[in-house]
């Protein structure tokens, strides 16, 4: 689909009035949410895209035109695309600052948010000069040799779940990463390092929020604990043996909080 002059991988499942939009992380893609979407799609529209440098969303030519700025311009413009009235907005990682900066912008169109694993001010600090060395390289030789350096580090991180599962999510980084444009995987790390913060707005957000944390995310636990109480009413939610990927890790679990929060709109 045509959006903002780019090709985005958009994948729009189910019937309803007001969709839920899922908006993925840095290095994600649609298939972040193959292990969720079709089941909320049951009951519900459901609405998914790939970032602009992102799966199999159009590669942009332009190192400066990937900014967390046009991500949610990107946002507003899928949104406006459809004509929805209202969305409930569920945003991950690099997706929930978008997410957060979306309803900030736009208070009247959502109708309800999930923030998950992500924070209203950088949480950490990625290694950049790694990043960006990966990032040559995947000019010069192939994103797919920079998904296989990732593997080890992804692996690890996901040692508690089944061999099986473990190889299907790998399948799922292989076909996404050899499409991610090397400068969106420079450009979008150094964004993470230095966006501004919104944590002294976040009281401004009225509409029913949820903040969900995989309970071994342990660079975003204190994060998503600040937003929960800056944010009225917020709902804080640890996944128990989830990492920072909980729909991936802990996908049963992710679907009943996400129903328990539907369910208040």
């Amino acid at each position: 689909m045509l959006i903002n002059g780019l090709d985005l991988q958009i994948v729009d499942e189910g019937d309803g009035d007001v969709p839920l939009f899922l908006v993925h992380g840095y290095t994600g893609g649609v298939s972040d949410w193959d292990d969720v979407a079709p089941e909320l799609a049951k009951t519900r529209r459901v609405i998914r895209y790939s970032h602009r440098g992102h799966a199999l969303s159009a590669n942009t030519g332009d190192p400066k035109s990937y900014t967390f700025d046009a991500l949610v311009n990107d946002l507003v413009s899928v949104v406006n695309h459809f004509g929805f009235e209202q969305i409930d907005l569920l945003g991950h990682s690099m997706g929930g600052i978008v997410s957060m900066r979306y309803v900030l912008d736009n208070p009247s169109k959502v109708r309800s948010l999930v923030l998950m694993d992500t924070g209203a001010a950088p949480a950490g600090s990625l290694p950049l000069d790694l990043i960006n060395a990966l990032a040559e390289r995947g000019r010069t030789e192939g994103m797919h040799v920079v998904a296989d350096v990732m593997a080890p580090f992804i692996g690890a991180l996901q040692e508690r779940l089944s061999p099986e599962r473990r190889e299907e999510l790998a399948r799922r980084n292989n076909e996404k990463m050899p499409n991610m444009d090397p400068d969106a995987f420079a450009e979008f790390a150094r964004e993470l390092n230095v966006y501004p913060s919104v944590v002294d707005k976040l009281k401004t957000i009225t509409c029913p929020t949820t903040v969900i944390v995989g309970e071994n995310d342990a660079g975003l636990r204190d994060a998503s604990e600040l937003m929960a109480r800056e944010i009225l009413g917020a709902e804080l939610v640890v996944i128990a043996d989830a990492g920072h990927s909980p729909q991936e890790d802990r996908p049963d679990e992710w679907l009943r909080v996400i129903e328990k929060h539907l369910a208040k709109t």
